[in-house]
């Protein structure tokens, strides 16, 4: 979270399935806080891991992309990754890259009805978000990375008439 009103800059976890809160725990740095923010809603699994300006992180473990520190917050999408593949076999792992995607799409529609924007980062490095979340086994995996925050009009991009068909040899 970089500038979410109510909400203190830091490092945090959704759990988007509050069963997994706590192999979440167990997953990451005993050091982390795990602290429930007072604003947060009763029943979203939101916590308060570590508080601090985490702008150029985001940036960093999203190949260096701007933006990924620039916006109201950014995230990295953590799968529960073996279990998946255990559970499910190996061609599960497509599932779990549909189901990002779909979290993003959600993000996206949700970004635009609040009036602001988001996209999705497709170049991260995983090994460093592990590492900042101090996951050490490949349980879990990082997936995809996204964020949301206001627009930002890229002036390298030219908007040009459609082809004239009938002109077309």
């Amino acid at each position: 979270m970089h500038r979410v009103k109510g909400l203190p800059p830091g490092l945090y976890t959704l759990a988007r399935d509050p069963e997994n809160v706590e192999k979440l725990r167990q997953a990451m740095r005993p050091e982390f806080l795990w602290l429930r923010p007072p604003s947060c809603p009763q029943g979203l699994p939101l916590y308060l891991l570590k508080e601090g300006d985490c702008r150029t992180l985001a940036a960093s473990v999203s190949c260096g992309e701007d933006i990924a520190g620039d916006g109201a917050f950014s995230l990295s999408m953590l799968a529960d990754y073996i279990d998946s593949l255990v559970v499910y076999g190996a061609s599960f792992y497509r599932n779990l890259f549909w189901e990002a995607g779909l979290v993003g799409q959600v993000l996206y529609l949700e970004a635009e009805e609040a009036g602001i924007r988001a996209t999705g980062i497709g170049c991260y490095f995983d090994d460093p978000v592990h590492e900042v979340f101090g996951i050490s086994s490949r349980d879990w995996q990082s997936l995809y990375h996204f964020t949301v925050g206001g627009p930002v009009e890229d002036s390298r991009l030219t908007t040009l008439p459609p082809y004239n068909l009938e002109q077309t040899p």
